[in-house]
């Protein structure tokens, strides 16, 4: 870890929004930016907004900081070069494939950049910061509009040979199980990503469910998401409590293959689908105990992240930090 006078800069590029902020190696975010990415407008507007939110936190940071900022992170979704920098199938953002942005950044800040794929910067930020630290080996799932993940392994980011690691939304837990976005069949990504989640409800309210979350979208089904399934099953919906227990035991299935393959010590659990809380989290961790060999089952930790709106920037500034 960096000396506590040392600074980074972690940077969240999203398909909607760049989130950025100047972090300090304790885990601290002394300010921070977010700006609208414009993808619609192209991969050199995009760039050019990434630029401008790193230029903010710049103009805003006092000279003692500024001084000390030892480098820029930042976390990209798709498949990412870390070494190089390079993006690849960027799934929000295709007009980033193939740029160099770690390239473009060190030119223009004269700054050292670190590039990562985003779900694997936010497990190293919950090692580095939140729910992991401490730990020799974690996994990190972040559940969201897919499934993302990431690998620490005696004490690093896994990436493995091609650097992409950590798709952990695409295992398999079931063999004939519905069509995945990434062309292969019953990826866990499939069934507990958050519009995937929002398009279950629907079609079992569609078949004749019934469903207090009917009256709370006024009839229009189009706006269920998985927040308003969690207040309609705080409120003891029978089928959205059915729902999430569905969705938790599909999370712990795919956690079972995890801790076989990798024996974590810890498998932390983010993004805005897990804020469910213990409706998730208690089907979660039944079923992997129900699945996984007794001496795994009270040795791995299913614990929730502890980052939440911050896990972008903390992630993407870990990558800094890691490095001085």
């Amino acid at each position: 870890m960096a000396r506590k006078d040392y600074y980074a800069i972690g940077v969240d590029l999203g398909g909607t929004n760049i989130a950025a902020g100047i972090v300090d190696s304790t885990g601290k975010v002394l300010l921070r930016e977010k700006i609208p990415t414009m993808v619609a407008l192209g991969g050199n507007t995009v760039l050019s907004r990434l630029a401008l939110v790193i230029t903010l936190l710049f103009k805003k940071a006092s000279p003692s900081v500024k001084n000390k900022i030892k480098g820029i992170g930042v976390g990209i979704p798709g498949m990412v070069e870390h070494e190089k920098g390079i993006v690849h199938e960027p799934p929000n953002i295709p007009a980033l494939n193939g740029v160099n942005v770690k390239k473009f950044i060190q030119q223009r800040f004269k700054k050292p950049a670190f590039i990562a794929n985003d779900a694997n910067a936010h497990a190293l930020g919950e090692h580095t910061f939140g729910a992991g630290k401490g730990t020799r080996n974690m996994v990190c799932i972040t559940l969201g509009t897919g499934l993302g993940g990431g690998i620490i392994l005696n004490g690093k980011l896994f990436t493995g040979s091609f650097e992409t690691a950590g798709e952990l939304g695409h295992i398999v837990i079931r063999k004939e199980g519905i069509p995945c976005n990434c062309g292969n069949r019953g990826c866990v990504e499939a069934y507990v990503g958050a519009n995937f989640i929002a398009e279950r409800a629907r079609k079992a309210i569609k078949a004749g469910t019934k469903s207090s979350v009917t009256k709370l979208v006024n009839g229009d089904l189009s706006l269920i998401t998985p927040h308003l399934l969690e207040k309609a099953a705080r409120k003891g919906d029978r089928y959205a409590l059915q729902l999430w227990t569905e969705i938790g035991k599909e999370i712990g299935t795919a956690i079972v293959s995890i801790a076989n393959i990798l024996g974590p010590e810890k498998v932390v659990v983010g993004g805005g689908v897990s804020r469910a809380g213990s409706i998730l989290f208690k089907p979660m961790i039944k079923e992997f105990k129900k699945r996984s060999y007794r001496y795994l089952r009270t040795r791995v930790k299913i614990v929730p992240a502890k980052l939440r709106d911050d896990a972008g920037i903390l992630g993407s500034s870990s990558l800094v930090f890691k490095q001085n």
